[in-house]
C-alpha cells in the first residue's frame, strides 16, 4: 500500500514538474521577447537554484531532527510549492504568439514597461499610451504561419539536441543516487546511518549552489560573445570527469568529503545545461511558432533518459556493485559529447546579438577578411 501511494505521488510530481520548465520559458519569451530572453531566462533559472538551495537546507534539517520519521521533510517541499502557487496570478502573460516563437511587435523591458521591438514601428507609435501598445502587441498574429510538426521534428538540430539530452540524463541521473548511497552506507552492518542525512542534503545544496554560479557565469559569457555550443559542451564534458572521480575516491576510500566535492561538477554540468538548453530551443524555433512544442519534446526526452537511468542504474547496484553502475554511467556519458559535436552554433539565429556577441562576431569576420592565403611561387 505504501509503495502504491508513493508511485501515485511520483506520477503526479512528474506530470506537474514537466510543465514548469516549458511554461516558464514560454512566459519569459512572451513577456520580454527574443532580445531580452537570454538575460531574463538566466535570472529565472538563477532564482530557481537559490530556491532549491533553501528548500534542500530546510528539508535536510527537518529530516535530521525528525529522524527516523524523515517523511515529514516532504512537508517543506509541499509548503514551498503552495507558496509559489500564490504568486502565479502575478506573472505577466505577454504576447501569446511571441511566446510560441513568432516574431512580436512590443515586449516588456527590465522596468516592466512595454516598448517596441519591431523596427517598423515609428517613435510616434511607441510613445503612445498603454492601450495603443496593447493593440500593437495583439497585431503580431495576423500574418505569421507556424511551421509544421514535421519541419520541427525533422530538423537535424532538433534530433541532435533530443538525443544529446536523452543520453546525458541517462548517464547523469543515477549518479546522485549512487553518490548518496556511498555516503550513507554504514560499513559495519551494511545499513544506513543518521549521519548520512547531512551528507545527502549537502550534496544537493552544493550542486544547486554551483548551478547558481554556473548560471551567472553562463549568462555573462553569453553576453560577452561566447557561443552556445562551447558552453553546452563544457557542461557535457563535466559528467565523465565527475563519474571517474567518484569511482576513484570510492576505490581509495577517500571519505565522504571527497565524494561530496564531486557535486561541484554536477552543478557545472546541470547549471550550464539547463541555461543553454532554453537558449538553443529559442534559437532553433525563432519565427516558427513551435517554441513550446520543442521545449516539451526536449523535456520529454530528458525526463525519459533520467527515468531509465534511475531504474537501470539502481538495478545494476542491486545485482552488482555501485562501482559497476557508475562505470556504466561513465561510458554512456561520452555518447552525448560525440553526438553534440555535430550541432551547429545557433548564436544570433534570432536576428539579435548583444553588444559583446556582436563585437565577437565582427572580430571573427574581420580576421577572416584579412587572412591572406599562402601562395607558392614557382
Amino acid at each position: 500500500t505504501n509503495h502504491a501511494f508513493m508511485y501515485v505521488t511520483k506520477v503526479i510530481e512528474g506530470i506537474a514538474g514537466s510543465f514548469i520548465g516549458p511554461c516558464l520559458g514560454a512566459l519569459t519569451l512572451a513577456s520580454f521577447g527574443p532580445q531580452r530572453f537570454d538575460k531574463v531566462m538566466a535570472s529565472n533559472i538563477l532564482w530557481g537554484h537559490v530556491g532549491s538551495v533553501v528548500a534542500a537546507i530546510l528539508a535536510g534539517v527537518a529530516a535530521y531532527f525528525l529522524y527516523p520519521n524523515i517523511k515529514y521533510c516532504f512537508l517543506v517541499i509541499g509548503a514551498s510549492a503552495l507558496t509559489s502557487v500564490l504568486f502565479v496570478g502575478s506573472l505577466p502573460e505577454g504576447d501569446p504568439l511571441m511566446g510560441r516563437g513568432f516574431k512580436g511587435r512590443v515586449a516588456m523591458n527590465e522596468q516592466g514597461n512595454l516598448e517596441a521591438i519591431d523596427p517598423t514601428l515609428s517613435s510616434e507609435d511607441t510613445a503612445s499610451n498603454d492601450d495603443e501598445m496593447e493593440r500593437q502587441l495583439r497585431r503580431s498574429d495576423t500574418t505569421q504561419q507556424a511551421s509544421t510538426y514535421w519541419e520541427v521534428f525533422s530538423d537535424p538540430k532538433t534530433c541532435i539536441l533530443c538525443v544529446t539530452g536523452f543520453f546525458f540524463h541517462f548517464a547523469n541521473a543515477n549518479v546522485l543516487l549512487v553518490l548518496g548511497e556511498l555516503m550513507g552506507i554504514d560499513y559495519e552492518d551494511g545499513g544506513t546511518k543518521r549521519g548520512a542525512i547531512p551528507w545527502t542534503a549537502g550534496a544537493i545544496v552544493l550542486a544547486q549552489f554551483t548551478m547558481a554560479l554556473a548560471t551567472i557565469a553562463g549568462d555573462r559569457l553569453t553576453r560577452s560573445g561566447v557561443g552556445r555550443k562551447p558552453l553546452f559542451m563544457f557542461g557535457l564534458v563535466s559528467l565523465p570527469i565527475r563519474c571517474a572521480l567518484i569511482i576513484y575516491f570510492d576505490y581509495i576510500g577517500a571519505g565522504e568529503g571527497w565524494l561530496l566535492s564531486t557535486q561541484v561538477l554536477d552543478g557545472l554540468g546541470a547549471g550550464l545545461g539547463a541555461l543553454v538548453h532554453a537558449y538553443l530551443v529559442a534559437d532553433i524555433t525563432f519565427g516558427s511558432g513551435r517554441f513550446n512544442v520543442l521545449m516539451g519534446l526536449t523535456a520529454s526526452c530528458f525526463g525519459l533518459g533520467a527515468t531509465l537511468s534511475n531504474f537501470l542504474g539502481q538495478l545494476v547496484v542491486e545485482k552488482f556493485t555501485h562501482s559497476i553502475s557508475l562505470s556504466m554511467s561513465l561510458v554512456i556519458s561520452f555518447i552525448p559529447i560525440l553526438v553534440f559535436s555535430f550541432f551547429p552554433e545557433t548564436q544570433g539565429q534570432r536576428g539579435y546579438l548583444a553588444p559583446g556577441q556582436a563585437a565577437a562576431m565582427a572580430n571573427k569576420k574581420r580576421e577572416e577578411e584579412f587572412t591572406v592565403p599562402y601562395v607558392t611561387m614557382t
